[in-house]
């Protein structure tokens, strides 16, 4: 349970805007998402799309078999998610794969599919192993008959960015990742969760602005800090302190735009230092992370909306206008805030235009 500290925003609240403004706040451009299906016989048919995420891989059958393959793209901003159902097989090979990372399992019910991936050869198995490609690398796939290809592909600028904004420190060159990831247990299983959560949450037709930003920075976190590379050990050593104006930088940014979908780089980049640093002070200060704080001003937005509510107002509609995916996970930590449910104090302020609203402390 989170609890915020005396002297915290959230212990003496600054006045909210009100609900009309925030109405107006809460419709930015939502995230294009762009769908390409094909099914093919012919490689030559496929390889424009293909070739568009893996710039100079060449497609062909395997050697002796015909070629039919479904393919599904799924294109969210700097991710992409890649199915490909390899009904006869086939084998993809690249001198240097393009600006992209990108992460290959094999899914459930498919055949083990085999990489080779600067001179090792690895098996990508359902539910066992996935591989990590790197940009710039050759890599080879052989995909037989009856592999299910389920990759995640993020742009190299991003997934760099991430990291200076996590460490301080920009990586040289291309993150150069162990391309074998264990997805059974420990951290690979979590990045594997979180990757299946983010398609998730793509393919939702009227996914919540608040939702989605939260998910691509928990995804590209996982992607930095839980396969080992060369800058893990600027991620093993302790944050460097910063003065305790950072973190009123960062509350002052997060209380200005709570409203809003703002994502842990906007609050990085207001408060002007790496976010583990950020993290740390915040924790220290506060006992909450930025974003946990985030989320709390959330919930006092939350409640005001519930205290001077509109005709149409529902507790639903406000957990999915404040970020929260599941009603039921919103009423819990509204009760956790303010001691009572969302749907108490929709009632009363149906009943009682003005009231003497708690805080969440």
């Amino acid at each position: 349970m989170m609890h915020a500290r005396s002297g915290t925003d959230l212990a003496h609240p600054k006045p909210l805007p009100d609900t009309p403004a925030l109405e107006a706040r809460r419709a930015p451009a939502p995230l294009l998402v762009v769908k390409t299906h094909l099914s093919t016989t012919d490689p030559d048919e496929l390889l424009p799309t293909f070739s568009r995420l893996y710039p100079g891989a060449t497609l062909r059958p395997l050697a002796r078999t015909a070629f039919r393959c479904h393919f599904g793209v799924t294109a969210a901003g700097t991710v992409s998610f890649v199915a490909g159902d390899w009904d006869l097989g086939s084998r993809v090979e690249a001198a240097a794969l393009g600006d992209r990372y990108a992460l290959v399992f094999a899914g459930e019910g498919s055949s083990d599919g085999e990489v080779e991936i600067r001179r090792r050869r690895l098996s990508i198995t359902p539910g066992k192993r996935a591989a990590l490609f790197i940009p710039g690398r050759p890599a080879s796939i052989r995909m037989p008959v009856g592999t299910k290809g389920r990759t995640l592909t993020v742009e190299r600028s991003a997934l760099e960015a991430h990291f200076a904004l996590l460490t301080g420190h920009t990586s040289r060159g291309v993150i150069s990742f162990d391309p074998e990831l264990d997805i059974t247990a420990g951290g690979g299983a979590t990045l594997h969760g979180i990757v299946r959560l983010l398609r998730e949450e793509i393919e939702r037709p009227a996914a919540s602005p608040f939702v989605r930003p939260r998910l691509f920075d928990v995804l590209l976190t996982a992607l930095v800090t839980i396969p080992r590379h060369e800058g893990s050990r600027l991620l093993d050593l302790p944050p460097p302190r910063v003065a305790p104006a950072v973190v009123r930088r960062a509350e002052e940014y997060i209380a200005a735009h709570a409203g809003e979908p703002i994502r842990l780089s906007d609050i990085v980049a207001a408060a002007g230092a790496p976010a583990r640093s950020l993290q740390a002070a915040f924790r220290a200060a506060r006992g909450v992370t930025p974003m946990e704080f985030l989320k709390l001003r959330r919930l006092e937005l939350s409640r005001h909306m519930l205290l001077a509510p509109r005709p149409e107002t529902t507790v639903s509609g406000v957990a999915a206008v404040i970020g929260f995916r599941n009603a039921g996970r919103f009423s819990v930590e509204y009760r956790k805030c303010f001691q009572e449910s969302p749907s108490e104090t929709l009632a009363r302020g149906r009943g009682l235009r003005r009231g003497n609203p708690k805080t969440c402390g």
